[in-house]
């Protein structure tokens, strides 16, 4: 939401601070709603990342086309009339007779009030949501912008000593800072501690002189002026949705507060401003391939906004708060286009599809298609049921689709639209994992002999969830039956429906650490491995001299698995892809998962792959990636990120792609459509994915062929900062290596091509202080990237 737009939706949101003074309910900042009746609530989050438990959230159009929350809550729909007021389109709760509880569409002039279940003891706002609204009535949205909000600390400083919730038991030693799950902490100079020493797994927030100065995932600098607050789970959740840059933040004791004025928008669209000219500045000086211009104007509305915001700031300070809001917004899209955007480069976007409709599918692509993506991941197999109408399925006795998708074939229109589009469409599918439903869901209520069994759930009846992945129930990988039945699935798909490619996730076997909580001890894997080995693999433990033979067997189980699918592939469908979404780290995925992801990569089994990197902050992912990037070698890599999952920042979701690119990924994979919200999408729209970009492995030699022209084209651009006879080896061997890499040329070509890349690269790498660095940089790693998939050609 920029510009004109964005002011006249922050208007519709606000009320004038006349009529907020005369309710008592809202003296404190909260943010609040108030009924035709005059009852209130406070809200407690605005577009947070997730609804927690016991929480009354407001979903603006910034957070996406609907709120993604679960059908256990419930939700009122609302359409704003101006100066804070709103009419209720419906209400629904879990407790009604009605088909929307969760997961409604929010309005583009309107929002989405969403409660969710109450923790222990607390408010349930579901009953509020029932008895207090009614459809056609009007209510107020009060206290948006300008707010405050409160919390209380778990430590300050914590130790071991006086903070045992933050001591891991297994060790007996702190977790990283000491920050326990679901804790806010305050980090002081007192301690002595130059940094925060927590880990990425939450968020934290920098407040110097009484006000926020930077937000980041962890281990945070602690200002000899100020303090560092970090939140866990949900309180980080708390401290990203309502301590902005610039907010005034005051500890009480135990007690934390927020407010945010007209000030805290005046400094965040300042330092916005700067960030954006900086980044310009930068990316001019490096050559980068940007369109100053467009940079320029949209520098310009902000200015504009920013100046109007101070002039109001006296005498008005909720227009002040808007303006200056929105100068920030339009200073970020000025930054967002500073932004490296690459010509040939995967762009995966994982798709859980819940459209109804043609309609609704080709609405989604179309958000899909603008905001930059070529491949899509669609979940085609997920929870135990097919989207399209399975033959497979109904012989096995389990439904043939899943029941809210019957009347039409989703598969067929997703395919059909994305190719329309340009975008590649994967059959994303859960191989092992077979749902949360009670029972086991429709697989294991047809099947409960194919369940996987935990160590400590032999001798009990019926199939069992996880342990360590609580809720989740999988079949036994070893199970003949069960392969047989997941290879006719896959064989279906890829006979029957014109997808690019067959992605495999939960190609595993559940989490089985620690000893008790590990699979799988059906009967058939006793049995089979007592016979092939001598020893029944329930009377050994981590000690017995067998149990690494126990370990490898399960590894067996799963790799031989997928050779199996890529021997199906390439019997019935060579043209298409296969590729498999894995854990980042080798080591890890094989001990606890039995996921030997590096030996497919030896044995050609992949095309490609994605490598899930779970990690908050952009050098996390970063490290990930080259950690991937060494064991896969020319194997195309496109990392896994979660900010949409997370609700990150645009500009922290933007950091971990270019961390991932610069890591030699040959692109990134973003987790998932059905998170990514507004401004993200604006954010790889307007900046990193900008630039119409050609997936690399769907054919390898073009893909080669186009990033050399594209870098050739951009080296005889950028003679400002690399002068032409410095570039001229370079430009000239990228010359030939595209006549090389030609169609129709032979594989000693193509060779010759890829050596002269590598020549190219080397330089490059000398051209020292002639160039500017970052520019050297880019073209080595885009070189080295080329070189790769002309290898593969």
């Amino acid at each position: 939401m920029t510009g004109a737009a964005g002011a006249v939706l922050l208007g519709l949101l606000t009320a004038p601070a006349a009529a907020r003074a005369t309710e008592p309910a809202t003296t404190t900042g909260q943010p609040t709603v108030v009924t035709a009746d005059g009852d209130t609530a406070v809200i407690d989050a605005i577009d947070p990342s997730s609804r927690a438990a016991g929480m009354l959230a407001l979903f603006t159009p910034d957070a996406g086309a609907e709120t993604r929350t679960n059908a256990f809550g419930g939700e009122a729909v609302l359409r704003a009339l101006g100066g804070g007021s709103y009419q209720v389109l419906s209400v629904c709760t879990v407790f009604d007779a009605c088909a929307k509880p969760g997961n409604n569409a929010i309005p583009a002039d309107g929002a989405v009030l969403s409660a969710s279940p109450p923790e222990t003891g607390g408010t349930d706002d579901r009953r509020f949501l029932r008895d207090q609204l009614r459809a056609g009535e009007t209510v107020q949205l009060r206290n948006l912008l300008i707010r405050r909000a409160t919390s209380t600390l778990s430590a300050t400083d914590p130790t071991a000593a006086d903070n045992p919730d933050g001591v891991d038991p297994a060790k007996g030693q702190c977790f990283p800072g000491c920050r326990g799950a679901e804790q806010l902490i305050a980090y002081t100079p007192a301690a002595g501690r130059e940094k925060t020493g927590t880990n990425d797994y939450g968020f934290e927030v920098t407040v110097r002189d009484g006000r926020v100065v930077a937000r980041q995932g962890g281990d945070s600098a602690i200002p000899a002026d100020g303090f560092v607050l970090s939140g866990h789970g949900t309180r980080g959740s708390w401290l990203d949705g309502n301590a902005p840059l610039g907010a005034k933040v005051t500890l009480d004791g135990n007690t934390v507060t927020v407010d945010v004025d007209a000030q805290s928008y005046l400094l965040g669209a300042e330092r916005a401003v700067a960030a954006a000219r900086a980044a310009k500045g930068a990316a001019v000086a490096s050559c980068l391939d940007i369109d100053p211009d467009a940079v320029d104007a949209a520098l310009a509305d902000a200015a504009r906004l920013l100046e109007q915001a101070r002039a109001a700031a006296t005498d008005q300070p909720e227009r002040a708060a808007e303006l200056a809001r929105d100068a920030t917004r339009r200073a970020d899209v000025a930054g967002y286009r500073t932004r490296e955007s690459r010509p040939v480069e995967g762009r995966g976007l994982w798709v859980r599809p819940i459209e109804t409709s043609p309609e609704q599918i080709r609405a989604s692509l179309d958000r899909i298609e603008t905001a930059g993506f070529n491949m899509v991941f669609l979940e085609t197999v997920w929870g135990g049921y097919t989207i399209y109408p399975s033959a497979v399925a109904e012989r096995a006795g389990i439904p043939a689709q899943r029941p809210e998708m019957r009347g039409f074939d989703p598969l067929k229109v997703w395919i059909d639209e994305a190719h329309a589009r340009g975008i590649e469409l994967h059959a994303w599918t859960h191989t092992f994992f077979v749902g949360i439903e009670s029972g086991g869901g429709p697989v294991l209520r047809a099947h409960p002999e194919w369940a996987a069994v935990e160590r400590e759930d032999v001798g009990k009846t019926g199939p069992q969830p996880s342990r360590m992945e609580p809720g989740y129930f999988w079949v036994d990988a070893a199970i003949p039956a069960v392969r047989q039945h997941v290879l006719a699935t896959y064989d279906e798909i890829l006979r029957g429906y014109d997808v690019d490619g067959l992605h495999l996730d939960y190609i595993r076997y559940p989490v089985s650490l620690p000893y008790g909580a590990d699979f799988s001890y059906s009967a058939y894997s006793r049995q089979t491995f007592e016979a092939e080995h001598g020893v029944d693999p329930y009377t050994l433990n981590p000690d017995s001299p067998q149990w690494p033979t126990w370990n490898a067997w399960r590894e067996k189980q799963i790799t031989t698995f997928v050779d199996q699918v890529r021997q199906l592939q390439r019997r019935v469908a060579a043209d298409r892809k296969l590729s498999a979404a894995v854990f980042a780290d080798p080591t890890d995925g094989l001990a606890k998962k039995f996921q030997n992801w590096a030996a497919w990569v030896d044995a050609g089994t992949l095309d490609f792959l994605t490598g899930m990197s779970f990690g908050t902050s952009a050098g996390s992912v970063g490290h990930d990636t080259a950690v991937m990037r060494e064991r896969v070698g020319d194997v195309p890599l496109y990392t896994a990120t979660y900010g949409p999952l997370r609700g990150s920042a645009p500009d922290l979701m933007l950091d971990q792609v270019q961390a991932v690119n610069d890591a030699d990924s040959d692109g990134a994979a973003l987790f998932a459509y059905n998170q990514l919200n507004a401004r993200q999408q604006e954010a790889l729209r307007e900046g990193t994915f900008r630039t119409r970009s050609v997936v690399p492995h769907a054919d390898h030699r073009a893909a080669a062929r186009s990033g050399a022209a594209a870098l050739r084209a951009s080296l005889e651009r950028a003679t400002g900062c690399a002068p032409a006879d410095v570039t001229a080896e370079v430009r000239a061997r990228l010359t030939t290596a595209q006549r090389l890499l030609a169609d129709g040329r032979p594989a000693p070509a193509v060779d010759a091509a890829a050596a002269q890349l590598d020549k190219a690269a080397a330089a490059a790498a000398g051209w020292g202080a002639a160039v500017p660095a970052e520019l050297t940089r880019r073209t080595v790693r885009d070189l080295r990237m080329y070189a790769r998939w002309a290898d593969l050609a």
